[in-house]
């Protein structure tokens, strides 16, 4: 059963989770992959594909309605982190183009103050791509090696299949409570 929905579903699970953010969601498509339930190629190519594609949604939008969209949120922190990635952009422009793929949850914002920054389109783009490729071979790659090591304590690792999902799934419902947590008086 874990199979079909695995065969059918997963890699389109792959793409809109590392569309959004993704780091969870690629690593464990990367031990899933090392435990074949996922082709590790297909992986690769769906999280770059949607990590890329994800990266230049979230910039033209920021480019196209950034400043009013930002203006307009109720939320406090958006408006918070996106000052905040000014500054920073305005100050290390190359290290924050080179490394904001690798802030966990500060992408989105920092996507839409590159987006309403003076950064040429093309600038971007082309350090997309190569952040891209970068981000989504050291995620993937990461999940595969860890499956490898998992598999190599356990002698039927498939048979705890079901019991590794549940636990990545916990576990990235953990790290997301704790995100919330800590950023509570910004959501409110």
């Amino acid at each position: 059963m874990l199979e079909v929905i695995l065969a059918q579903y997963g890699l389109i699970a792959v793409f809109v989770g590392t569309f959004i953010e993704g780091e969870i969601v690629v690593i464990a498509a990367g031990v899933l992959a090392s435990l074949a339930f996922l082709s590790l190629w297909w992986v690769l190519v769906v999280a770059f594909v949607a990590t890329f594609l994800g990266d230049q949604f979230f910039f033209f939008l920021g480019r196209k309605k950034g400043t009013a969209f930002l203006e307009k949120r109720h939320r406090v922190h958006w408006r918070r982190r996106a000052e905040k990635v000014h500054d920073l952009i305005h100050n290390h422009q190359n290290k924050i183009l080179f490394g904001y793929r690798f802030l966990y949850g500060l992408r989105v914002p920092t996507l839409f103050a590159i987006g309403t920054s003076e950064l040429p389109t093309r600038k971007f783009v082309l350090i997309n791509l190569a952040n891209s490729a970068i981000w989504t071979a050291l995620f993937v790659f990461g999940g595969y090696f860890f499956g490898d090591v998992f598999i190599s304590f356990v002698v039927d690792a498939r048979a705890y299949a079901g019991e590794m999902i549940l636990g990545i799934l916990i576990i990235a419902l953990i790290v997301w409570a704790i995100s919330i947590w800590r950023n509570r008086e910004e959501y409110n």
